[in-house]
């Protein structure tokens, strides 16, 4: 039988359409948390413990604060308002009384009040226990550093907050200083109002000998000059100057824009940016339908080039064009940077016309107006100083009622408590502390560590990772023995597996598109991934449907479906060919070949002994012509191989076989390897219908994200047949 025809790449990539990409699906991130929950463990609580073992001994530092309310205004039964208001109305007032409780001011203010007890209590907890000489800080430095002031939002309410090492100091600080910034406020409005009652008396006097003056010199001034006079031609000036001011924004406007126009012009030449990008060179005369033009003759340049070289006539002729077309293009270009450098000359020209123009006529209106303002100014003069002696008056009157009102309305709302607790290197927060940085790693190590595991684990390795189909999942056997695990399908050892080998034969027989009779070459990347457990059960799942088959053992380096199946040593495939290599015409002789039979419609050809030259015994395959002549006998021949990925046979083999299927151990093999081997097949020609994924744990089976045919424990399978049966 010729050797059957490869499928076309169209219809391979309608055979195996894998998912492109790779996610991290939640699934996958718990799989990998649960893969090495263990290190993660160990490292979280080595790392919990260190991180308390290195904690430093610091002093402990106790955290009180007070809160004063600022209420706002009240109502007094006079309608007047204070000379000096305490009181809070608004955001900005309060703002004002924050910036006094941080001021250097208040600082001393409240330093002052301390007692030498209490300065003591202050400084004791600072001194230095080993050098009893060394300098103590200072009261002011200890109390600045320990206050903090803060507002509550929406809320006329100021927290004054104290740290210090002792506790009953962080609560004298506190509440000396808010105790002391109601004294601050009532001594400031005491002192403030008695100040402005005589500043007020002697304001009064002051503006009521003002006035007189203005008084009379007003008189002086309206007999001295004839108001009516001045006004006469005063309209008509002022409407010059005003239409003249108009013309003048409209030039200076003109000439701004054109300023702007030419310095973009020199930034783009300076950056080497295109001029086309501004709109006064693009829109110039011919410049749009130029640029156009020379578009196309770039555009169809680059046309030209997919066919000619650059010495074609058209080619030179098209280079020709372009040149002209960009002479021209840069041509106009220059002589439309020249209309605006000749526009704006002409502007500044006209500018300086306007502003001489506009000078003369504001000059006459000016002296018009002299007259007219001076006696406007004498006439609001006197009005301000009548209208200032009446105010003056009247505040002195109110000032003296308010003198008597209380004027501070500040009030302690909660006291500062002695604290009990440090605020600072408490065991509860180092304890949080080292509980978070262990959660960091009980989940953090696992997760990185399988974020960098490039293994293949799971049917998104195989379908995303390495781009194949998975055709199936078969669990790990390690209650079979070796005898056993080989016959797992044919001898129904295990249900699960028995369904899990026959879920990989439907998806072969989905996606394969050779009809029988045909070859299926079953390789891996590596040694010991299962590639003959995986043809052996295989072939077996085929005879079982009426296929006959034979499966080959060319592993000539080192053959294991002899041991597997119990055949005779020294008989098979290579003693054969030692004796009809050369022979093209020679039968096949079932007996002479030693070829056995395992089972119905089930035949294996041993490899018959190991060598150290497998390739030349591939090429004598090749020569005598071997398996197109199997092919007459078998529906399907399943050939077991080397690894691939170490040995170049199973490339060489991969002539004689129309499809293959890839088997895959699971946490074996890293993805960039079995892509590289993949991509070798695909450059021979053969298709290959997928990737098998051995060995997956029994136990965690279905959390690695595959849920295939037998997946279930083999209990379910017997389980639903016993009830089918007793039905």
């Amino acid at each position: 039988m010729a050797k059957a025809s490869k499928t076309t790449p169209s219809k391979r990539n309608e055979a195996q359409s894998p998912t492109k990409g790779f996610n991290f699906s939640p699934r996958s991130l718990l799989n990998m948390f649960l893969e090495r929950w263990w290190i993660g463990l160990i490292a979280g609580a080595l790392g919990a413990v260190a991180f308390v073992l290195a904690q430093p001994k610091q002093d402990p530092v106790y955290w009180t604060e007070v809160q004063l309310l600022f209420e706002p205004k009240e109502k007094k039964v006079l309608n007047i308002t204070e000379v000096v208001d305490t009181t809070t109305s608004s955001s900005l007032d309060l703002h004002t009384h924050l910036a006094r409780l941080r001021s250097e001011t208040f600082l001393d203010y409240v330093q002052q009040s301390f007692s030498p007890k209490e300065i003591e209590m202050i400084q004791n907890p600072y001194r230095d226990p080993q050098n009893a000489n060394a300098p103590v800080p200072s009261v002011r430095n200890i109390v600045r550093s320990a206050i903090q002031i803060r507002d509550d939002k929406a809320t006329t309410i100021v927290r004054i907050g104290a740290y210090h090492r002792d506790p009953e100091a962080a609560a004298l600080i506190a509440n000396r200083f808010a105790r002391k910034y109601i004294d601050f406020m009532l001594d400031e409005a005491m002192s403030g109002t008695t100040s402005a009652i005589l500043w007020l008396r002697n304001q009064a006097e002051e503006t009521r000998s003002q006035l007189e003056a203005a008084t009379r010199e007003l008189q002086e001034f309206r007999e001295r000059h004839n108001m009516a006079s001045v006004g006469e031609n005063k309209g008509v000036i002022a409407q010059k100057v005003v239409q003249l001011g108009q013309s003048l924004v409209g030039i200076e406007l003109e000439q701004t824009n054109l300023r702007t126009i030419l310095e973009t012009i020199e930034t783009y030449q300076k950056n080497n940016r295109d001029l086309m990008e501004i709109p006064q060179i693009a829109s110039f005369g011919g410049v749009g339908a130029l640029r156009g033009e020379l578009e196309n003759l770039k555009a169809e340049r680059r046309m030209l080039s997919e066919t000619y070289l650059d010495e074609f006539p058209k080619m030179k002729e098209n280079a020709l064009a372009t040149e002209n077309t960009e002479k021209r293009l840069q041509a106009n270009i220059e002589l439309a940077i020249a209309e605006l450098r000749s526009r704006y000359e002409v502007a500044g020209q006209h500018e300086k016309r306007l502003r001489q123009d506009f000078a003369d006529a504001e000059k006459r209106l000016q002296e018009l107006d002299r007259a007219t303002d001076r006696y406007k100014f004498l006439e609001d003069d006197y009005n301000r100083k009548n209208q200032a002696l009446n105010s003056i008056e009247g505040r002195l009157q109110e000032a003296t009622i308010v003198s008597r009102l209380e004027n501070v309305n500040i009030r302690i709302l909660d006291r500062a408590n002695v604290p009990s607790v440090p605020a600072n290197g408490t065991p509860k927060d180092t304890a949080l502390q080292a509980s978070a940085l262990g959660l960091f790693l009980l989940f953090g190590i696992p997760l990185g560590l399988g974020l960098l595991d490039t293994r293949v684990k799971s049917p998104s390795d195989v379908e995303a990772g390495l781009e194949q189909v998975l055709l199936g999942g078969i669990k790990t056997m390690k209650k079979l023995s070796e005898t056993e695990r080989p016959n797992v399908f044919r001898l129904g050892k295990d249900d699960s597996l028995s369904e899990a080998y026959r879920g990989v034969f439907s998806e072969i027989e989905i996606r394969s598109v050779v009809p029988f009779p045909k070859r299926l070459l079953v390789t891996s990347s590596v040694p010991s991934e299962g590639k003959s457990l995986t043809a052996s059960n295989l072939a077996a799942v085929f005879a079982a449907h009426g296929r006959r088959t034979l499966l080959v053992d060319c592993d000539f380096r080192r053959p294991t479906l002899r041991r597997y199946f119990g055949a005779t040593a020294g008989v098979g495939l290579l003693p054969w060919l030692r004796e009809n290599a050369h022979r093209p015409d020679v039968q096949i002789d079932a007996h002479k070949m030693g070829i056995m039979n395992i089972g119905p419609a089930f035949d294996l050809l041993p490899a018959g002994d190991a060598i150290k030259n497998p390739t030349e015994v591939i090429d004598q395959i090749a020569s005598c012509d071997l398996f197109n002549k199997l092919s007459k006998h078998y529906d399907i021949i399943v050939i077991d191989t080397p690894p691939s990925a170490v040995f170049p046979d199973a490339l060489l083999l991969s002539r004689f076989c129309s499809e293959m299927v890839y088997v895959c151990r699971f946490k074996t093999v890293r993805k960039a390897l079995i892509k590289k081997t993949l991509h070798k097949f695909a450059e021979s020609g053969i298709h290959v219908l997928g990737v098998v994924l051995n060995c997956v744990p029994s136990s965690s089976v279905r959390n690695y994200g595959y849920d295939g045919y037998g997946s279930y424990e083999s209990d379910y399978y017997k389980s639903y047949q016993s009830e089918k049966v007793s039905s």
